[in-house]
């Protein structure tokens, strides 16, 4: 197998931090307090979309190994589309009543299966690729990438609108998680290879920036938990 040029081995190496940021919410899950069934399936797709994200700039980003580059790129843009999805989910299931629940359970989902199979036709080498939000020299989002980001905003806003009943220990928390999505989607504006003088790796430091932006959102599940546990320990007045 050849080296890696500067950005594939930065880009390999930081996927990491997405595939442990995954590890280390499902470790506290187990040593620190129990989330809900859909908050841990969220946490074990991060571990997977984690394992897509190392192949993918290790094996298929520039001396494919196993399975050809376009195939790699799927796994990893596709299985990020499923993560965004899972946490709409989460914020649907915790805080939405059963109606629109319902009603926004379907309306993700298609979002997410439309986003995961315009993305896999897409990346087919039989189709022509065009950047869906062209950035020039610089990068851009293509039509995957750009579902993927609506998702994630998608996701943001169910958590946002019931902000009421977040217990406000947990809500700077939640902001936190904001400006992290806001940093990171402005880094991953970039192609994977781009790299500013002299060594930020864009695209490797938006791997780091989306994995500490996992780990609270972590923290504001854990927050919004031991809040709830504390108020239905209080005594009831009257």
């Amino acid at each position: 197998m050849e080296s890696l040029p500067n950005f594939g081995l930065a880009n390999a190496t930081t996927g990491f931090a997405t595939l442990f940021s995954g590890m280390t919410a499902l470790l506290f899950c187990a040593l620190v307090r129990r989330q809900p069934p859909h908050w841990e399936r969220a946490w074990w797709l991060v571990v997977i979309t984690g394992v897509f994200t190392v192949t993918l700039h290790g094996f298929g980003e520039t001396n494919p190994m196993l399975l050809p580059r376009w195939f790699w790129s799927f796994l990893d843009t596709g299985s990020n589309i499923v993560v965004a999805w899972a946490f709409a989910a989460c914020a649907l299931a915790d805080y939405w009543p059963e109606r629109t629940r319902k009603i926004g359970s379907r309306a993700i989902a298609a979002l997410m299966v439309i986003g995961v199979v315009w993305h896999f036709v897409d990346r087919m080498p039989s189709t022509p690729r065009t950047l869906l939000v062209p950035l020039g020299s610089w990068g851009g989002f293509y039509p995957g990438e750009t579902l993927l980001i609506v998702l994630s905003v998608t996701s943001f806003l169910l958590f946002f609108r019931k902000r009421a009943e977040i217990p406000e220990r947990a809500r700077p928390l939640l902001l936190c998680v904001l400006v992290i999505f806001l940093v990171g989607m402005l880094l991953a504006t970039a192609s994977n290879e781009q790299i500013v003088w002299p060594f930020l790796s864009i695209h490797a430091i938006w791997h780091l920036v989306g994995a500490f932006g996992f780990v609270v959102l972590w923290a504001f599940e854990h927050v919004v938990l031991e809040e709830r546990a504390r108020r239905a320990e209080e005594p009831q007045s009257g």
